[in-house]
């Protein structure tokens, strides 16, 4: 066989048969110390063998987990519904999203907080692809969402450990270390946070945190593909809709993609920088390009979400969740970042291309995690738990770096490697791989019983007993809304089973078609500022995670009596109560207002002596339409805002005259006020300060007028003139700064003297003695509900009068009147119209988020025809 190396010039090629030296071959056509040629079919078996070998290899990784938790296991893939403490919630929406909303991304549902958009604010991949598996028939909706949700739990550390063997130097021993170390994260305590934060499964199992797997097994895929510096056409195109995927199934892992980016971007900056070989520099810049396409590329593709969300961004309540990381780290989990510190420090030794930029990128997750109460924004949800808990798993190569480093010091020290020979084997390394896997059983022996022992993951057949009977009553009872009562299962451990059922019962009759005040999913609705504090007034648990309500901060709100919280109920359409203790029971079982009683075992449902008003009515009097800020994000207790005096409102418990939020925030651009009873201006923002004042003048000369003190130039003008102004009312506000973040989990201060209070009292004062009734006030107006449109029908006799008419449905700006003409949010937050006839409001898309989806959709359809031309062009070449 002749040596087909290259030749120097003025050389002649060696004859076939005679070795380098002259020697000659002997007849068996090689010298003693030449090896033989391989056969084909030996480098096909070679081949074969290492594949399945790596299949077994996986196998293992995926089945241990399953294997050391195979009790939890069987409990979740033979129970009948989720029972865990989110699970329930996002069980029940995909039911909903499922029947009523796919194939479409965004949508409405009428089951909680009096209507709320779904799955908007939420990445919708997770909901999409349970709906997409149910809509083909050939999955149960139980079976597609065990499907989707779980299987992303089995794959978590395989994909770890293709990660690592991707960014680590295609190290299989480090990529099975990483992935052990991710089994350890996953189910020992001992690395558990002390507060649920995802991927592990006790926050998966047992909190119910179904999207984070999916979304972190996207991400490290993802960035696998990502990371390799030779990026063909189809790889760019592949990693883009990889990335596209990671972004919309969870929103932890989009951020933790975003920061991978840019330390990928800013290396292959640096590379292309320092090289000065002119072609080595243009592969770089290619590289270069390819990585910058790729974000770009995903951006194109989730558009079609991504352009809603920040459209509709100002209705969604939220504010940051940071705990300190003293009382969310355990010990153990201490000593696994020194592991990191120490595996980064030795792979920095001799570092792969992308090691550099991967351990930038967990650097920078660590220090946004250590420093998030300084660097969150009031506007960002941000949740620094579920953000440290990605980089845990990511942290597991540093981690695998660092134990194959020691397997093979191990193996050194026992003789089974030395330095001519690197390479490991099983066979090689017999003892130093039965010293390993000891060790691995003495730590799984010694590890504590997982604090899921007694598991409230799944309902089991027969644990379903009373949740039945109860749904089966509510099925049967549809004229109002259920508040049922928060349980806390720490502050009352005896209750902790009940605590997991209140919230599965509560998902529950929202998924089968009745209407309940709350959910799982608080921030999608700017209700959620007050039907919380609502059904907090009626458990023995506040619950205002993820919101920044004053009523759920107030003390004196939460201290009214019990007739009172229960007459605001009713106004929120709320007709059946549902209790679980017997203190709470107690207390309701005197209260005249509440009528017959129904028993299911422990559980009591109590139902409303009187009927909630109508789902749409007239109101008596004419609105107050308030001008000024608007924020639903982390708020302060002394701001003047619309939802503030809303929430003040719902305190003093008098809705005579509703307040009605404008659209329009300058003074000289308002426009149908004709149409409200009195104007309260906050904020003073205007351009043209001529027409404002003309404006206001008008308006005062036969409605209220309140303003609060302010030291513009216009209130300082109208202030000089209050003779030109006969209906002025003028309310002095302290000049306080905006107080201390609302923030707290339940009650911490009294608002009885709050200057917000305070100036509510006397508008209250001066919208009471200024009332402008409302001629038919009496009349009725039919309310037709059918998923994404509202039929309104008003009495005949209202034909052509513009009265106000209150509709039971949250306020959204999506929601359009097919005339065109206004709607506006009103206390609570449900939403209000003027109009004298039928009516139909339709919920969907802006114009701008459907030029969106048809954008994402158009770059799909060109990349997948840009795909197939270039496979055609490369056959032809071939």
């Amino acid at each position: 066989m002749a040596d087909n190396r290259s030749l120097k010039a003025g050389t002649s090629p060696r004859p076939a048969n005679r070795p380098a030296g002259g020697r000659k071959k002997p007849a068996g056509g090689r010298t003693a110390s030449e090896p033989e040629l391989s056969h084909p079919d030996d480098a096909r078996r070679r081949l074969r063998d290492k594949f399945l070998f790596t299949l077994l290899q996986l196998a293992a990784i995926t089945a241990l987990p399953a294997a050391l938790s195979r009790r939890l296991w069987a409990d979740v893939w033979g129970g009948v519904r989720p029972r865990a403490w989110d699970g329930a919630g996002h069980y029940a929406a995909a039911q909903i999203y499922a029947q009523s909303i796919f194939p479409d991304t965004l949508g409405w549902t009428h089951a909680y907080f009096a209507g709320m958009p779904f799955p908007n604010f939420y990445p919708p991949l997770y909901f999409w692809l349970i709906g997409l598996l149910t809509a083909s028939h050939l999955f149960s909706l139980d079976a597609a969402f065990k499907l989707v949700t779980f299987t992303p739990v089995l794959l978590t550390p395989a994909s770890v450990w293709f990660l690592s063997l991707k960014v680590s130097g295609r190290s299989r021993l480090a990529a099975s270390a990483a992935a052990l170390g991710c089994v350890a994260l996953m189910l020992d305590e001992r690395f558990i946070f002390l507060l649920p934060a995802g991927l592990d499964y006790f926050s998966t199992f047992q909190i119910g945190l179904y999207t984070q797997p999916l979304g972190f097994v996207l991400l490290v895929v993802w960035y696998a593909v990502y990371s390799d510096a030779r990026q063909p056409t189809w790889k760019v195109a592949f990693s883009g809709v990889l990335l596209a995927l990671t972004m919309l199934a969870n929103f932890f892992g989009a951020v933790t993609a975003a920061v991978l980016t840019a330390a990928t971007l800013t290396s292959d900056l640096f590379h292309y920088w320092r090289e000065t070989d002119r072609p080595r520099r243009s592969a770089e810049r290619r590289t270069l390009i390819a990585h910058a396409a790729i974000p770009l590329l995903a951006a194109c593709f989730v558009l079609f979400w991504v352009v809603p969300v920040l459209g509709q961004y100002e209705y969604f309540v939220t504010k940051p969740y940071v705990i300190e990381a003293g009382q969310l780290v355990t010990p153990y989990l201490w000593a696994w970042y020194v592991l990191a510190a120490a595996g980064s420090i030795l792979w920095l030794r001799n570092p792969t291309r992308q090691a550099r930029a991967y351990l930038a990128a967990c650097l920078v997750l660590a220090l946004a995690a250590a420093g998030a109460t300084i660097i969150a924004p009031r506007w960002f949800p941000l949740q620094a738990p579920r953000f440290l808990s990605t980089l845990n798993f990511l942290l597991t190569l540093p981690v695998g770096r660092l134990a194959a480093a020691g397997f093979r010091r191990l193996a050194a020290l026992l003789g089974e490697m030395n330095n001519r020979s690197r390479g490991l084997s099983l066979k090689r390394a017999r003892y130093t791989t039965a010293t390993a896997l000891a060790l691995l059983v003495v730590f799984i022996l010694a590890s504590p019983s997982p604090r899921w022992g007694q598991a409230r993951a799944f309902y089991g057949e027969a644990q379903q007993g009373e949740m039945r009977d109860l749904l089966t009553f509510a099925g049967a009872h549809r004229g109002g809304r259920y508040l049922v009562e928060v349980i806390n299962p720490i502050l009352t451990p005896a209750y902790a089973d009940a605590s997991f059922d209140a919230r599965s019962l509560n998902a529950y009759l929202g998924s089968q078609g009745n209407e309940t005040l709350t959910a799982v999913f608080h921030e999608d609705s700017p209700n959620a500022l007050v039907m919380l504090p609502a059904v907090n007034a009626l458990s023995n648990y506040p619950d205002s995670f993820g919101v920044s309500s004053a009523l759920a901060d107030d003390l004196d709100f939460a201290a009214q009596p019990l007739s009172k919280h229960i007459e605001r109920a009713r106004l929120l359409g709320v007709r059946y109560v549902v209790s679980r203790t017997p203190a709470m029971k107690e207390k309701l079982a005197g209260e005249s207002s509440l009528g017959a009683r129904h028993d299911f075992g422990w559980w009591s449902i109590f139902e409303l002596r009187d009927e909630p008003p109508p789902r749409a009515r007239v109101l008596p009097y004419r609105p107050a339409l308030v001008v000024g800020a608007f924020t639903l994000k982390l708020r302060r207790s002394n701001e003047w805002s619309f939802a503030r005096l809303v929430e003040e409102q719902f305190a003093d418990g008098w809705f005579d005259v509703l307040l009605a939020r404008s659209p329009e925030v300058k003074i000289d651009r308002l426009h149908n006020l004709e149409q409200f009873g009195a104007l309260i201006i906050t904020a003073w923002d205007y351009d043209d300060e001529g027409r404002a004042y003309a404006i206001l003048k008008q308006f005062a000369q036969d409605k209220e007028l309140i303003l609060l003190s302010d030291g513009s130039e216009l209130f300082k003008r109208i202030s000089s003139s209050r003779a030109d102004f006969p209906k002025l009312e003028i309310v002095e506000r302290a000049n306080t700064g905006p107080g201390e973040p609302m923030d707290a989990l339940q009650p911490t201060r009294h608002y009885r003297n709050n200057p917000v209070r305070q100036a509510w009292e006397s508008i209250r004062l001066a919208l009471d003695k200024n009332k402008a009734p409302v001629d038919g006030s009496v009349a009725t107006v039919v309310c037709e509900l059918r998923g994404d449109k509202i039929s309104l029908v008003p009495s005949p006799e209202l034909a052509g009068a513009a009265l106000p008419i209150l509709v039971s449905n949250t306020f959204h700006p999506n929601w359009k009147r097919d005339d065109g003409e206004a709607t506006y949010a009103a206390t609570p937050f449900y939403t209000l119209t003027f109009a004298g006839g039928p009516v139909t409001l339709n919920y969907g898309r802006a114009w701008y988020e459907s030029l969106a989806a048809w954008f994402s959709a158009g770059t799909l359809t060109l990349l997948c025809v840009y795909l197939l031309m270039t496979a055609c062009m490369a056959n032809r070449r071939d």
